[in-house]
């Protein structure tokens, strides 16, 4: 059942094949119209391939329970609507269709369904559009070799569909068959006491946690805000999105940790559906080998969050917050140097001109764009910063002035450290 996602196609030469030319505008429409032809018959296509389903009998789909064959019905309804979406130029949100992808591969698992059922129910469904496709193709006088590149789009985005499909069906078998859950917890606890540097063990480990060799490694550390709070609401959300996850209290915080998660942004936007409390994260390319810097990274990141909050964020995104959170006291010191006379004047004052300084260094000094962030006038821009030039006997002008009396008002707006701190 081929959303219509496909493969990018080589401009290369192999032996015997001949490069495929670029579609002309006029044909990338004809196309796409006959694929919006297709859209009045999604339904009856879907129909077809839940029928041979259920003519076959029990063919794995356990289809003798009501409430079965209507999840298999609306799966399939789903997929095929979805595909000819892609295909007309309708749908442009691809991750969404992993998404389903990914959903289905871990439900067909917790199933129990074969593989190489589902598999074949694809090709099924697949092979029922492109049929339709050259039906409609007929009627629109569609020349062959224009029918031809749309048969390879359609197969081509079906054999990406199933290699998503495969991998999370193959997950979730890992998750059901594998999961012992004193053994995960004596592999978590070997490697947060250093132990992945031992071959026999990280080979344990990878085994376990359902790893290869090179898997790359997202780590979460989770400061929650309740001694009993649980990860299971975030190990379910990660889930549903198509990732595996395992978590182990460690001292004062939540260790999760989630292979293969790629750039971590759909982890960490499920991570925020689901959890409350600061939360931190770090990418471990060395896989399990890296777990342990990635770990204080994914805490520093945590840490430099203000204690109320409910937020997660990456390393990545909070350096300078972390950097000075790993030293209270040279950060307490850095403010002291710089913006003491500044935080000594009363509430109103002193928080506009920290939202005056942060807004003219994050625009390179430009009072104008200041201005605009804001809402207020360039003059007025002006003005506050020459206050605060002249309280804290520091130049914007200056970088290395600049440097420390930026670093100095994030940290300050952190809550790292306040006004009425006992350092000041």
């Amino acid at each position: 059942m081929s959303d219509g996602t496909a493969a990018p196609t080589s401009r290369g030469t192999a032996a015997g094949i001949r490069p495929v030319s670029p579609l002309t505008p006029d044909e990338q429409e004809r196309l796409r119209v006959a694929f919006a032809r297709l859209r009045p018959r999604s339904e009856s296509i879907a129909d077809l391939v839940a029928s041979q389903l259920l003519d076959g009998g029990d063919t794995g789909y356990d289809l003798h329970r009501p409430e079965r064959i209507v999840e298999v019905r609306v799966s399939i309804r789903d997929h095929i609507r979805r595909g000819i979406d892609r295909l007309s130029g309708e749908a442009a949100d691809t991750g969404r269709a992993v998404d389903l992808w990914r959903e289905t591969g871990r439900r067909r698992a917790q199933q129990g369904v074969p593989m190489p059922l589902v598999l074949a129910t694809y090709n099924f469904g697949t092979r029922l559009m492109w049929e339709g496709l050259l039906e409609i193709g007929e009627e629109l006088d569609i020349e062959d070799h224009l029918l031809l590149r749309a048969g390879r789009v359609l197969w081509s985005g079906l054999d990406i569909q199933i290699q998503v499909l495969r991998e999370s069906y193959r997950r979730e078998e890992l998750a059901r068959e594998r999961r012992d859950p004193a053994r995960v917890n004596e592999i978590l606890d070997g490697l947060l006491r250093g132990r992945a540097a031992e071959p026999d063990f990280a080979a344990q480990a990878r085994e376990v946690l359902g790893m290869t060799a090179d898997s790359p490694l997202l780590v979460v550390v989770w400061l929650p805000t309740e001694l009993t709070a649980s990860a299971d609401l975030a190990h379910e959300r990660l889930q549903d999105a198509g990732y595996l996850s395992y978590w182990r209290r460690h001292g004062a915080h939540v260790l999760g940790l989630i292979p293969d998660a790629g750039d971590g942004d759909r982890a960490r936007a499920a991570l925020a559906r689901s959890m409350r409390g600061r939360v931190g994260t770090a990418r471990s390319r060395d896989g399990l080998n890296g777990l342990l810097d990635a770990q204080q990274s994914a805490l520093a990141a945590a840490d430099s969050v203000a204690r109320d909050s409910d937020a997660v964020v990456d390393i990545t995104e909070r350096l300078p917050e972390a950097l000075m959170a790993a030293n209270p006291a040279l950060t307490s010191l850095l403010i002291e140097e710089t913006l003491r006379p500044l935080l000594g004047l009363n509430g109103s004052t002193r928080d506009v001109l920290l939202e005056t300084l942060v807004a003219v260094v994050r625009h390179g000094g430009s009072a104008t764009y200041a201005a605009e962030d804001l809402v207020c006038h360039r003059n007025t821009v002006i003005y506050r910063v020459k206050r605060i030039e002249e309280l804290t006997g520091r130049s914007l002008d200056d970088p290395r002035d600049r440097l420390l009396l930026s670093l100095a008002a994030i940290a300050t707006r952190a809550g790292r450290v306040g006004p009425d701190d006992d350092a000041l």
